[in-house]
């Protein structure tokens, strides 16, 4: 890194900790120095942004040479590349991506070092969620406003589904054979629930087997993982694992989940305290997934083996498998929540569930949690306004393609569009032709 590398961050702590480490230039932006103007994109879902500080947006536009934007990992801190690389479309500077994965001295030379250019799906990605946060903000702040009802984001009112939905009554369907249990799953890789008796499983599948390399356990989820059994509430949890990254005792802890946006396993650097202490150390082993396919229909069975460790269950035959119905009974618990969590594939973000905490919306005494009578009537709203917990689902799927395809971002948001305007609710298993995601 040359002398007269620019660094640009977004928070004071994680300024001064490289400033501790380099000699060069650090600048703290806030990432909101532009925002999104109104509505936020013209017809073909280009972000068209305002200036909020006019002062801070003349520094970050002035600035030339090499800048590296250094923050931490994944999409909970991109808006400050994304508002960087609109300033600096047209200027001579040459921006550049340090995700910060750990605050030691080391961490921060080694991502300085090895500074990267802007991977175009990183940053379309980022975009893509501000564009569909106003699209529905623009759909359902006055259904909201009309009951004197705060919009908390559309990430938070499909948190408020699932908390309702861990409070009533399911069945699931499961093909088991031997001690391998597969569950049936939706064309994203979720696990679906049933809120009415469904019918029974008969014919042949077709089997997909699959293994990788993996570690148990599974490292995508730790937050997950963290706060089972835990009477803390999230916002004390949240601040003690954001403290233990700025302190230097642990990496970037906050993941999003089954889809990777740069994030890495969570490495304890010094010796850990409060929630930290629980995370448990990975182990290598083996991931064995078995698709299960009959039309329209998926299973899906997961098992993990030390390395060198055969599979306890072969390929089974037809007459091997049997097919079962099972009732989910209503647990409003946090674990109850957490584990929805996990078979969405999503890691818990902080900022939706504390949104609905402070809004009235959600409550959490100890281990339970439920939705309010308030949160009840912005359930009410938001379904007769078209927003089903289904269709808030099929949005989070549709967002995590342009993780592969930064050019599917225009069709992307044009269907999300489709999804927010449609008054008709959109069949579960039309949309994904193919299950690529449900072999991860």
């Amino acid at each position: 890194m040359d002398s007269a590398t620019t660094i640009v961050t977004g928070r004071k702590e994680i300024a001064d900790a490289i400033r501790a480490c380099v000699p060069n230039k650090v600048l703290e932006i806030d990432s909101l120095f532009v925002d999104l103007a109104e509505p936020g994109f013209n017809v073909n879902f280009e972000p068209q942004f305002r200036i909020m500080n006019p002062k801070m947006e003349k520094v970050a536009r002035g600035l030339r040479g090499e800048v590296i934007c250094a923050i931490p990992p994944g999409l909970s801190c991109g808006n400050l590349l994304l508002h960087l690389a609109y300033t600096l479309k047209h200027s001579p500077a040459a921006l550049l991506y340090a995700p910060l994965h750990d605050l030691s001295p080391d961490g921060i030379a080694r991502a300085l070092k090895h500074a990267e250019a802007i991977n175009p799906w990183f940053l379309t990605s980022v975009a893509a969620r501000r564009m569909t946060e106003r699209l529905l903000g623009m759909h359902l702040i006055p259904v909201l406003r009309e009951a004197g009802l705060a919009y908390t984001g559309w990430q938070s009112l499909f948190y408020l589904h699932l908390i309702r939905a861990i409070s009533r009554p399911s069945w699931k369907r499961h093909l088991r054979f031997g001690t391998c249990v597969a569950v049936e799953i939706d064309s994203f890789g979720g696990n679906v629930y049933h809120r009415r008796y469904p019918r029974h499983v008969k014919g042949a599948f077709a089997v997909i087997h699959k293994e990788t390399q993996a570690q148990w356990p599974d490292p995508r989820f730790p937050m997950n993982q963290l706060l089972r059994n835990t009477e803390e509430m999230p916002e004390k949890c949240r601040e003690d694992l954001e403290q233990a990254y700025l302190s230097g005792i642990a990496s970037w802890p906050f993941s999003y989940g089954g889809v990777a946006y740069g994030e890495r396993p969570v490495q304890i650097l010094s010796q850990p305290t409060g929630l930290l202490q629980r995370l448990a150390t990975l182990k290598p082993s083996r991931k064995v997934i078995r698709i299960y396919q009959q039309d329209r229909l998926l299973f899906r069975s997961q098992s993990y083996y030390p390395e060198g460790q055969a599979p306890i269950n072969p390929l089974p035959a037809r007459a091997q498998m049997e097919a079962t119905i099972d009732p989910q009974l209503p647990r409003s618990t946090l674990e109850a929540f957490l584990d929805r969590l996990d078979e969405c594939q999503l890691d818990l973000d902080f900022p939706s569930i504390l949104k609905l905490n402070y809004s009235g919306y959600a409550q959490q005494e100890g281990a339970k949690i439920t939705v309010t009578p308030k949160g009840e009537t912005v359930l009410q709203r938001t379904e007769k306004a078209g927003l089903t917990g289904w269709r808030l689902y099929v949005i989070l799927r549709l967002l995590e393609n342009i993780q592969t395809d930064e050019a599917a971002y225009e069709g992307v948001l044009r269907q999300i569009q489709e999804t927010v305007q449609n008054e008709r609710e959109p069949r579960r298993m039309e949309m994904t032709p193919t299950v690529k995601t449900a072999q991860n």
